[in-house]
């Protein structure tokens, strides 16, 4: 049955051509990116704000500003927590790389997002 299961998956992957998916030593399926395409290791995010954004140095908006973020510009989120309520939203951002967070009011995730 194994072998039946293995055989389908591999024939339907050459079907489908590269970055399809493989199988494992468990005869599960997993995808595989195409060749020469990296590999996302953090959610994409995208301001939704009209105006500038603030990263801030703790998920509420009486700490401080460490950077700034131009509207529809993409960023790596790192996690997610409970903060202070912006609009009705009480969930923050952990940027990747900046040490900071913002608010997930004005982000939009483009995939989910772990837990801090």
């Amino acid at each position: 049955m194994k072998r039946a299961v293995l055989a389908c998956a591999v024939g339907a992957a050459v079907l489908i051509g590269p970055g399809a998916a493989t199988a494992g030593a468990t005869g599960q399926l997993r995808a595989v990116p195409a060749h020469g395409a990296p590999r996302a290791t953090h959610p994409v995010g995208e301001v939704v704000s009209d105006a500038a954004l603030h990263v801030r140095q703790k998920p509420t908006v009486h700490s401080g500003v460490v950077k700034v973020l131009r509207p529809h510009q993409r960023i790596l989120l790192n996690c997610q927590k409970r903060g202070g309520w912006v609009d009705g939203n009480p969930v923050w951002y952990r940027i990747q790389g900046s040490n900071g967070w913002v608010s997930a009011r004005f982000v939009h995730n483009l995939q989910p997002v772990r837990p801090c």
